[in-house]
């Protein structure tokens, strides 16, 4: 009988060591998932900051006359991924998330840059503004849930007055009611250059 009792004592004794061994591994293992995670989304805050620093020089030299500011043409360059994060411990959707945002990047400076060439006077330079601002309110959105999935903190508010996700909006607000006035412009003279063509000969 005392044997027995040694024999489950032993058993029990290796079964709580091996369960406390999973636990520390399970632990460490979202840690680091944290620590992924939160380093990916600094990397889209970090770019959401730089779309809206860029858009305000922008700002500053077309309201300036070339004056002041910087007549930026493209995007700002999107840096390699940080080596720190593991996208394994990320997860699918996020890892998806975040190289797709990669993608519309790099084509959308393939379209300014189009629209520069053959669109002139200033079809890429007003498709600049909008997508600096819509772009860096997508890499907040990514950032907010990489930080969401790992029970992250929001990014701290330096200055709760003035945040680069208003700063944005309101950016894209204005440029969306600047595109809808064009088109509705465009509109407008094309209807009268149809009903001028189709008005008989005095």
């Amino acid at each position: 009988m005392i044997y027995l009792t040694i024999l489950i004592t032993a058993i029990a004794t290796a079964v709580a060591a091996q369960f406390a061994i999973w636990l520390k591994e399970r632990w460490t293992t979202g840690q680091e998932a944290r620590f992924s995670n939160l380093y990916a989304a600094l990397f889209f805050e970090q770019y959401a900051t730089d779309c809206s620093h860029r858009l305000g020089e922008k700002d500053s030299f077309n309201a300036s006359g070339g004056h002041a500011g910087i007549d930026h043409g493209a995007l700002p360059e999107l840096p390699p991924f940080p080596p720190e994060i593991e996208w394994k411990k990320v997860g699918v959707r996020l890892t998806e998330e975040a190289f797709a945002f990669r993608v519309a990047v790099e084509a959308t400076n393939a379209k300014i840059s189009y629209l520069y060439d053959f669109d002139p006077p200033d079809g890429g330079d007003h498709e600049v503004l909008i997508q600096m601002a819509s772009l860096g309110l997508t890499a907040l959105a990514v950032a907010e849930r990489l930080r969401r999935a790992a029970r992250l903190g929001p990014a701290p508010t330096p200055d709760p007055d003035y945040t680069t996700s208003r700063h944005l909006k309101e950016r894209q607000l204005h440029f969306e009611a600047q595109r809808a006035k064009t088109l509705e412009s465009q509109k407008e003279s094309h209807a009268a250059l149809v009903a001028g063509a189709a008005a008989p000969p005095a």
